[in-house]
């Protein structure tokens, strides 16, 4: 029988750090194999060469190196992460630092962003200010030049001195009729075609690399072209007080094209500039400002990059001189922030832990009243369970859902409203007389009533007197809306009965006056001009009411004039002053004239800046439109103010009559 024998016991661990290190070393595969490639690296060092292995070592060296970076870490976790408290704290931690890290990357780019764009912009200042120094400079040099050409040569010699000073490589041209008068011969001696105003000041490319900045005035058949260089010396004071340095000034921009060496900007420096560029921007950021370049022979812009360095914190210096630093007094009130932002943000983890309960109950109750409100249930009542500003929330939503009520209401009411007064304004203007129901031979017409509210007061009417003659009425009542609309309605019928009594415009207006004065309220008044034009005898009689001129385009002269008889406005003045002051006018009619009757909502139309249109452009508008018809004009003058006005609100009623002699 044989006997059963138990299987012998593992060796016992090594305890110590240097019993596993020696165990590790000399009882395992593996430690072995590392210590195979320590002695080649250790005979590689001692210059002993061992060239095929040596590269294996290295490998088998950093995937050992690896290998224990892994187990370090997970033995460290082990160690601190053993705990719960511990894993929540550094899992906290990491919420924390986290989004501080990534607001500390995004200010520093932002920082650096912002600071690109100043010094772009400044870059882009520098060259705008010297291309109109040098057209100021042409242009100061221009005037009161002598006539003959060699004292002229020497005048714009002394006279560009000073710019010279400043740029040592300035070369000029004075052109005359297309000859060159004085100057450098290789600058052109005419202006390109598209340079169609009397100054340019800008960065000019001519030909295919050369790029210089010009400024020009041209003054009747001479002009004056300065050039310089685009070079160092246009940046050197910029550079003198903000530190920024220009990267491609002084070199070859070319865009490249698609089929060739490659796509995108390339720029062509020489070896020296280049040494030099390198020394100089070392520890400076770089950034791009894209100034628009002029193709001088065809007038096309180009946008092409200049690359500049600058250090972030120098230019802040720079801008700011004094004993007060701003850029160091940033850092240090950043500095503050950011600590204080951090001490908030760990305060706001830890409170959010005892108000989420909250939070999130004040939030359902204003879900579920906002899906009330939705459903059109605006009598729900959210309960208002705190004193915060959530409870205040569901107070203040409490009061909006009142609110919406109220304000359905009032658009109903308002729907209303405005449906009376569209009833209103087709009332209003049923009572014009449509266009083309009133004529009379040898007489075209046109007339436009565009109210400035929904409805106005302004009015004017055609009234059929006989068969050659008629009667024209235009009218404003002060102010706007309902009660102008209503005295201009009481108005027409006043005219309409009293104009088949009486045939001068004079006594029309007296009495019209009469009986408005005694109904009218005293802080209300209208001003009116009545005509009574009579093709059989060839004359206009016509009286004015404190109204507007009548202009008159004369066909025999081809000018207008104005036709201001004396008068008071109805309703101003309710004895016999009225009919006093008042004066009755004639004018002979003949083929060709043009009468423009208007209100003040013409002459005194307002734009943006708030200047008026104008009786002298409504005067300019009728001596350039003899050809046109009455139609036309009417269009004419309304396309005029229209364009004059531009985005500004029609802040006036605006009413004409053209009448104009066949």
């Amino acid at each position: 029988m044989s006997a059963y024998q138990l299987p012998a016991p593992p060796p016992p661990a090594p305890r110590g750090a240097m019993q596993r290190a020696r165990f590790f070393l000399l009882a395992s595969w593996r430690g072995r194999i590392l210590l195979g490639a320590l002695a080649i690296q250790v005979l590689a060092a001692l210059g002993i060469p061992i060239r095929p292995f040596q590269g294996l070592a290295v490998a088998v060296l950093w995937l050992f190196a690896l290998w224990g970076g892994l187990r370090l870490a997970r033995w460290v976790f082990r160690r601190v992460l053993w705990r719960i408290r511990t894993k929540l704290l550094v899992s906290y931690l990491f919420i924390a630092v986290v989004p501080i890290v990534l607001l500390l990357i995004l200010f520093y780019i932002a920082w650096l962003f912002f600071s690109g764009l100043v010094g772009s912009h400044m870059v882009l200042a520098e060259i705008d200010r010297a291309c109109q120094v040098l057209q100021a400079n042409a242009r100061s040099a221009l005037r009161g030049l002598p006539g003959e050409a060699s004292a002229m040569e020497r005048a714009l010699e002394a006279r560009l001195g000073p710019t010279r000073e400043v740029h040592p490589g300035l070369r000029f041209v004075l052109a005359r009729d297309g000859r060159r008068v004085a100057g450098d011969a290789t600058l052109p001696e005419s202006l390109p075609a598209w340079l169609d105003k009397p100054g340019f000041a800008g960065i000019v490319r001519v030909g295919e690399k050369h790029e210089v900045l010009r400024g020009v005035w041209r003054e009747g058949r001479e002009f004056l072209l300065l050039e310089t260089p685009l070079d160092e010396l246009v940046f050197a004071a910029l550079r003198a007080r903000t530190g920024i340095k220009m990267f491609t000034t002084g070199g070859t921009v070319k865009r490249m094209q698609a089929g060739g060496e490659g796509r995108g900007i390339r720029i062509d420096i020489d070896d020296d500039r280049a040494r030099r560029i390198s020394e100089e921007f070392s520890g400076s950021m770089a950034f791009l400002a894209t100034p628009e370049r002029t193709v001088w022979e065809t007038g096309e812009r180009e946008d092409d990059p200049m690359t500049f360095g600058f250090q972030p914190l120098e230019l802040i210096r720079h801008l700011s001189p004094g004993r007060l630093n701003m850029a160091d007094l940033l850092v240090r009130a950043l500095a503050v922030v950011g600590g204080v932002f951090t001490f908030v943000y760990v305060i706001a983890l830890l409170l959010g832990l005892f108000l989420a309960r909250s939070i999130t109950r004040n939030i359902h109750a204003l879900s579920v009243g906002t899906d009330k409100l939705r459903q059109g249930d605006f009598g729900h009542v959210i309960a208002v369970r705190s004193r915060d500003q959530l409870g205040e929330l569901a107070e203040s939503f409490n009061l909006m859902a009142r609110g919406i009520e109220d304000l359905l209401r009032q658009r109903a009411e308002k729907e209303r409203l405005e449906e009376e007064l569209r009833i209103a304004r087709q009332i209003q203007m049923s009572l014009l007389p449509a266009q083309g129901v009133v004529s009379l031979p040898g007489l075209r017409i046109a007339a436009l009533c565009l109210p400035a509210a929904e409805v106005g007061g302004d009015y004017y009417d055609l009234l059929p007197l006989s068969e050659t003659r008629m009667g024209v009425l235009i009218a404003d009542v002060s102010g706007k809306g309902t009660s102008a609309a209503l005295y201009m309605a009481e108005l027409k019928g006043l005219v309409l009965s009293l104009s088949r009594i009486y045939d001068s415009p004079a006594r029309l207006l007296c009495e019209a006056n009469r009986i408005l004065s005694a109904n009218m309220d005293p802080r209300s008044f209208i001003t009116m001009t009545y005509a009574v034009v009579d093709i059989a005898a060839g004359r206009m009689r016509y009286a004015r009411a404190g109204h507007s001129p009548i202009l008159h385009l004369d066909r025999t002269s081809g000018r207008t004039r104005v036709l201001t008889p004396q008068g008071l406005g109805l309703g101003i003045d309710r004895g016999e002053r009225f009919d006093q002051i008042l004066e009755e006018a004639e004018v002979p009619l003949a083929p060709g004239d043009l009468f423009l009757f208007f209100t003040d909502g013409l002459s005194e139309a307002m734009n943006v800046q708030a200047e008026l249109f104008g009786e002298q452009r409504l005067r300019t508008i009728l001596e350039q439109s003899e050809t046109l018809s009455s139609e036309e004009l009417k269009e004419r003058i309304l396309a005029e103010i229209r364009s004059f006005v531009g985005a500004a609100a029609q802040h006036d009623d605006m009413t004409m009559v053209i009448l104009k002699v066949v």
